[in-house]
C-alpha cells in the first residue's frame, strides 16, 4: 500500500515488543521506521529483531525525523506527559499508553498542546476495543436492557509473586497503585459502556496491606453517576484465591448483562430469556489480542479521516479527574463531589 503511515515508537519495553510492533508490522496501513529507548542496547537489540530502519537513545533524535508522522509512547507514566508534549511540537500524532498520565493536571496539558499542534491525542485504552464490549454497548445504546441503573466492575488478581515492572509500585512513575493499573481500565470501559455519564461523587476505601508496596494493592470505591445511577468498582493485586477474577455486571429494568464473558440476560413477553448474539466464541487471549489491534487500527483510521478518535484526550483527563477523586476520597474517608476543590 502506497502512503503508509510512518510510525515511530518510544519505549522498547514488553507493551512495544508484545503488542504494538507486531501489531503495526501486519497493519497495511502503517510501518515502524524508527525506535528509541533510554537503553540504547534494548532499541538495537528490538530494532535488529523486528527489523526497524533506525535506532535511538534519545527520543528528540526520532522526532525530528520529517518521515514519522505519528508514534506510540509505551514508556512509564511519569515520561508520558513529556514524551507527548515533544512528539506534538514536533508535528506528530501520538497514541500513549494507559493511563494517560499520573495527574488530571498533565493530562490536560496534553490535550491542549494537542489542539494548539492540531494532532490527533488517543489514550490506549484498548478494552472499550474488544469485540464482546463493542456487543454490549450498542445493547445498553438502544435499550434493550432498559435503564441501566447499577454496574458492579471487579478485577481481581490472585495474589502471587510479582514479575510485573516494578515501577508499577512506584507512585513517583506510576502515580498510584492497583487504581491507576487495572482500576483505571475497568472503570473506563464502564462507562464507555453506559455512554460515558458524568461521575456526580465518589466513596472510597483503599489498602496495602497484603504485598507490602507503598501504593494500594486493594481499592474499593462506589461512584454516583449522572441520571441516578452506581457503579461499584474492586480491584486488587492480591486476591486471596487461586484464580483471577475480571467481570462487569451492568444491571437494567429489562435485563442484566455479563461482560468478561458476555451474557446478555432479558425479559421477553414475561421470561428471561439468554439473548447472547450467537458465534464463534473468542479465547481471552484473543480477545486482548483483537482489542489491540482494533485500538490501532482506529489510531490509523482517525489520522487518515482527520477525526476525534475514541478514547481522547480529552476523556482520558476527564477520567484522571474520577481517579484522583478517589483517591482523595479514600485518603480523607470522605464522600467527594467532582469538581470541588
Amino acid at each position: 500500500m502506497e502512503n503508509k503511515l510512518r510510525i515511530g515508537i518510544i519505549g522498547a519495553g514488553n507493551m512495544a515488543q508484545l503488542v504494538h510492533i507486531p501489531i503495526v508490522r501486519k497493519h497495511p496501513a502503517a510501518e515502524v521506521v524508527a525506535i528509541a529507548d533510554v537503553e540504547l542496547a534494548k532499541a538495537a537489540l528490538v530494532a535488529e529483531k523486528f527489523k526497524i530502519p533506525a535506532f535511538y537513545r534519545d527520543p528528540e533524535r526520532l522526532l525530528a525525523r520529517d518521515d514519522v508522522d505519528a508514534v506510540h509512547v509505551l514508556t512509564p507514566t511519569n515520561s508520558h506527559m513529556a514524551m507527548t508534549l515533544a512528539a506534538l511540537s514536533a508535528g506528530k500524532h501520538v497514541l500513549v499508553e494507559k493511563p494517560i498520565a499520573r495527574k488530571a493536571a498533565e493530562a490536560q496539558r496534553m490535550v491542549e498542546a494537542a489542539k494548539a499542534a492540531g494532532k490527533l491525542l488517543m489514550a490506549a485504552m484498548d478494552l472499550r476495543f474488544r469485540p464482546d464490549a463493542d456487543t454490549l454497548r450498542k445493547f445498553v445504546a438502544t435499550g434493550e436492557l432498559g435503564r441501566v441503573s447499577t454496574v458492579r466492575a471487579r478485577f481481581l488478581k490472585k495474589k502471587e509473586r510479582w514479575a510485573r515492572s516494578p515501577w508499577l509500585s512506584n507512585a513517583r512513575i506510576s502515580g498510584g497503585g492497583v487504581l491507576m493499573d487495572m482500576g483505571i481500565q475497568l472503570l473506563d470501559v464502564a462507562l464507555w459502556i453506559l455512554g460515558n455519564p458524568a461521575v456526580k461523587r465518589v466513596s472510597a476505601q483503599s489498602s496495602r496491606e497484603r504485598l507490602g508496596f507503598r501504593v494500594e494493592d486493594t481499592m474499593v470505591a462506589f461512584y454516583i453517576l449522572q441520571g441516578d445511577r452506581s457503579l461499584y468498582l474492586n480491584v486488587t493485586w492480591a486476591f486471596m484465591s487461586d484464580e483471577s477474577e475480571v467481570q462487569i455486571v451492568f444491571s437494567g429494568a429489562k435485563g442484566t448483562a455479563y461482560l468478561n464473558p458476555l451474557k446478555i440476560t432479558k425479559d421477553v413477553q414475561g421470561s428471561l430469556v439468554n439473548v447472547t448474539p450467537v458465534g464463534r466464541p473468542m479465547r481471552p487471549q484473543d480477545l486482548y489480542r483483537k482489542s489491540f489491534e482494533l485500538e490501532i487500527d482506529h489510531f490509523y483510521q482517525s489520522i487518515r479521516g482527520g477525526t476525534e478518535p475514541e478514547s481522547s484526550g480529552a476523556q482520558a483527563a476527564a477520567l484522571m479527574e474520577v481517579v484522583e477523586a478517589t483517591y482523595r476520597a479514600a485518603a480523607e474517608g470522605r464522600e467527594v463531589a467532582l469538581g470541588e476543590s
